[in-house]
Order: C-alpha cells, then structure tokens, then sequence
C-alpha cells in the first residue's frame, strides 16, 4: 500500500500543516499522512512505530495546546477524513468514526433520531479528541458528559511485538477490554492507540 506522505517541499504541505486553530503553535513535521481508510491508518501507525518517529494524530484540529504542532513531531497522520455516521444493529448503539466534527454528529442525531448527546457547541471540533477528553458542553450540567453516553470504541494499538492491532472495547462489565473503554472516556487523546470508531447509545 502506498501512503501519501506530505514533505514540507510539497505544494499542499502549508494547508494540511496549519489545520489547528491556535496558530500560536506551528511545528514542522517531516511528514503528514492524511487517511482516507482504515487501512492506510494502520499502515501509517505501523511504518511510524517500525521507523521509531514520534507522531501526533490530528482530527478536527482544535486542540489548544501544542500537542499535535510542536517541534518533536516528525509525523502527523491526520484522520478527518474518515467519516461515517449510522446506527448499528449488531452494537444497538449509533456508529461514529473518528473522523467526524460535533457539527456532523449532532446535525444525524437531531435528524434522524431526534436526540442530542451534550457535547462542545462549536461544529468543527473533531470527535475524536474532543470525546476522549470528556466532551463538555452546555448542556452537561443537566445530562453529564458526551463521554458518559460512549458505549464502545475501536482502536488501533501497539502490540509488545510492535505490531499494529485492533481492539473494541465495551462498556460491559464482561468485556475483556473494559478497562479500555473505560480509559477513553475522559483519559485524554491518544495515550492509549488511535480510535477509528465510536459507538454510542443515547439514555
């Protein structure tokens, strides 16, 4: 599988380089991987652990600390490109991929299902990050965190081999990666993999 690696020489290096909004911050990675399938995420995270370069995952882009954009990143993979959003019978729950902004989310639920999950108001913030760190919002106060509505997610971790794996893990208290569910709802972006998936049911 060939990547599109974008080298700070390239043309478009400039647009996919200043996508978050605190332009305080602007790093200069050696290469940015914008994804459009699960596929090549695992590829992407595969050659970054094979080749030891220290990378940031970028969704929405609005992270207002110097996480992503700082000069010890080498490489970006950048997922807002992996969108998708519908119920899924076999989890009874509704299916967001990572690559969604609250806008896109709250825009299906309203029209399709006509509920709400209290998260952050401004429509361009990426789900992915704003999700694991809690998903504060208005209306949080009244029905808690986006977070505490987060029945599953799928995520793509590291192996003790360094081997790319996927993982699902459940809000039930059998499953065998609960403490993984657990962990992504509020523990922060990207300590623990990089999520491709999100379920979650509306109570």
């Amino acid at each position: 599988m060939k990547l599109q690696v974008i080298r700070p020489e390239d043309p478009q290096y400039g647009f996919w380089n200043s996508r978050g909004v605190n332009l305080q911050f602007a790093g200069k990675p050696a290469g940015i991987i914008p994804v459009i399938s699960d596929e090549e995420l695992a590829e992407a995270l595969q050659q970054a652990v094979s080749q030891k370069q220290k990378l940031a995952v970028r969704g929405g882009g609005h992270c207002l600390e110097n996480f992503v954009a700082n000069d010890a990143v080498e490489i970006i993979i950048d997922i807002s490109q992996l969108k998708g959003i519908r119920y899924d019978p076999a989890m009874n729950a509704i299916e967001v991929r990572a690559g969604n902004t609250v806008g896109e989310v709250s825009e299906f639920l309203s029209n399709e299902w006509n509920v709400v999950l209290p998260m952050g108001e401004h429509p361009d913030i990426g789900i992915g990050g704003h999700i694991q760190g809690g998903a504060f919002g208005f209306l949080c106060r009244r029905h808690g965190l986006g977070a505490d509505f987060l029945y599953a997610v799928e995520m793509l971790g590291v192996n003790k081999d360094g081997i790319v794996q996927k993982f699902i893990a459940k809000r039930e208290d059998n499953d065998i990666n609960r403490d993984l569910w657990w962990a992504h709802t509020g523990g922060g972006a990207g300590n623990f993999g990089i999520v491709t998936r999100f379920w979650f049911r509306s109570y």
